[in-house]
C-alpha cells in the first residue's frame, strides 16, 4: 500500500472514529509504528516539522490518542 492509500485508510478510519490508540491504528490499517508515526509527520503539524494539519495526537493520561482536527473534518467534509 503506498504511503498516499496509507493516509486516505487513516483520515478514514478517524473519520469513522476520533480517538483512536496508536495501537489500534496500527492494528487496523496493518502498519508498524515506524510507518504510523510517518504518516503523522505527513499529516499532522508540529513547529519542527510542519503539515497540512488533518491530524493531531492527543495526551489522554498515560495513552496517546489520534483525532481529526477541525481543518481534517472540513477536508473530508467537502470531499465527501
Amino acid at each position: 500500500m503506498s504511503q498516499q492509500d496509507q493516509a486516505l485508510a487513516l483520515l478514514a478510519l478517524l473519520a469513522e472514529q476520533d480517538g483512536v490508540s496508536l495501537p489500534r491504528a496500527c492494528k487496523v490499517l496493518g502498519l508498524g509504528q515506524s510507518e504510523l508515526y510517518r504518516l503523522l509527520a505527513a499529516l499532522g503539524d508540529s513547529p519542527t516539522l510542519p503539515g497540512p494539519g488533518l491530524v493531531e495526537l492527543r495526551e489522554d493520561g498515560a495513552r496517546r490518542l489520534l483525532w481529526l482536527t477541525d481543518k481534517g473534518h472540513s477536508l473530508l467534509d467537502a470531499a465527501g
